[in-house]
């Protein structure tokens, strides 16, 4: 039967979920740890692991094994495969999409809308756009997360003729909260501005369709599906003008200049398929596991929320909770000596309870004691662990907040 692994190597499955059998890993929003099939896949094209903008004929076999995964991604998302375009991972693309944006329209006042709750790759890409000329408008959003559509609908129709970008994403990182993305494309498009998507989160978890939810542009990345860590994409449609943020190739079609990697494209292409192919029964599965977790915190610790619960739709694999009057990094020093692997929000952030805003802009008060702890499952993710990170999380808050006090 074959272990996934690369001879002579450990996955990183084991060594962060076997080297120690008492440890439960429930940060999956974080990173996916590699999945033995994608190990595999990966193994098996280390022989292509040249070049694959050299001529001769290791390079040509490189640059096969690159556009086979990039043709089996465009099939998964619904796309042509010259649509797809491979980068570093989700910042990356991110930032591509936005700046490219940008500074393709150069003097021509652009207009980017971001949401209060985006990742900071897409805020501060769409900042520094706003230095660069662009004029940068947050959307608000609701107690749940909820993009207000009639507040980007009056200001769209306040200047029809500027080029316009909405970038959303999909899935919110921290507090699971999933927009209406076909609503959002919708409306762009109604009023002519292009719509970008930071999709990492949705990805497996959402039936991400391009021909069904036709965005102009979508970003997303490997490592959080169970692929490897340092390669993401970018979806471009037909017709979309970027500006390259870097040069001094031809590779990725000038978009993404620099040698490409067909080891983790074929990773990234694993990893995708998996996921699709696997997405229906998680879902249910996951649903089930996060609506028995979030039931019990309600019932066993006092005047707990979660966030984005109110949320139309949410992510089934991930569960935010909060706990007033409770020290948010003494609450996740505590689940971490517990043997308990979650976080406070986004793993981007430096601030482990607020990450890129999020709770702030959902109303959640900044000036008192308040812990906001994220739990996201994976495939591996049993109903006993739920019930493991139940019994930690209401045992560890009790002494807490009494310590909080």
């Amino acid at each position: 039967m074959p272990t996934g692994r690369i001879p002579g190597e450990p996955t990183l499955k084991m060594t962060i979920m076997r080297a120690d059998e008492e440890r439960l890993y429930l940060d999956y929003a974080a990173n996916w740890p590699m999945r033995p099939e994608v190990w595999e896949a990966m193994g098996a094209e280390l022989r292509h692991g040249y070049n694959p903008a050299s001529a001769h004929a290791p390079g040509r076999m490189a640059h096969r094994c690159l556009e086979l995964a990039r043709g089996r991604i465009g099939e998964l998302l619904g796309c042509a495969r010259s649509c797809i375009y491979f980068t570093g991972g989700g910042t990356q693309s991110d930032n591509l999409a936005i700046l490219g944006f940008v500074r393709a329209h150069e003097g021509s006042g652009p207009r980017v809308f971001v949401s209060q709750i985006e990742h900071k790759a897409c805020l501060e890409a769409a900042d520094r756009g706003g230095l660069e000329g662009a004029r940068v408008f947050r959307i608000p959003v609701d107690r749940s997360g909820t993009l207000d559509l009639e507040w980007l609908r009056g200001r769209l129709e306040a200047d029809p003729a500027a080029p316009t970008l909405i970038s959303v994403m999909w899935a919110n990182n921290e507090i699971g909260t999933v927009q209406a993305m076909d609503d959002i494309v919708a409306l762009g498009h109604e009023h002519g501005a292009l719509v970008h998507t930071d999709a990492v989160q949705a990805m497996g978890k959402v039936d991400v369709d391009l021909g069904r939810t036709p965005v102009d542009l979508l970003s997303a990345t490997a490592h959080k599906l169970g692929g490897p860590v340092g390669i993401g994409l970018l979806y471009r449609r037909p017709g979309v003008t970027l500006e390259p943020l870097s040069y001094g190739g031809g590779q990725e079609r000038s978009m993404w200049p620099g040698t490409q990697n067909p080891i983790g494209a074929t990773g990234f292409a694993t990893a995708l398929a998996l996921a699709v192919e696997e997405r229906e029964a998680e879902v249910a599965r996951w649903t089930a596991l996060r609506d028995h977790l979030e039931g019990r915190l309600l019932a066993e610790i006092p005047d707990t929320r979660i966030h984005g619960g109110e949320a139309p739709l949410r992510l089934p694999n991930l569960v935010s909770v909060g706990i007033p009057g409770c020290d948010s990094g003494a609450l996740l020093v505590s689940l971490d000596f517990e043997g308990i692997a979650a976080s406070g929000g986004s793993a981007c952030g430096s601030d482990s309870s607020v990450g890129s805003g999020v709770l702030d802009a959902i109303g959640v008060p900044g000036d008192a004691p308040y812990a906001a702890v994220r739990f996201s499952f994976g495939h591996e993710t049993t109903r006993a662990d739920v019930d493991r990170a139940a019994d930690a999380l209401a045992r560890v808050a009790a002494r807490v907040v009494a310590l909080t006090a």
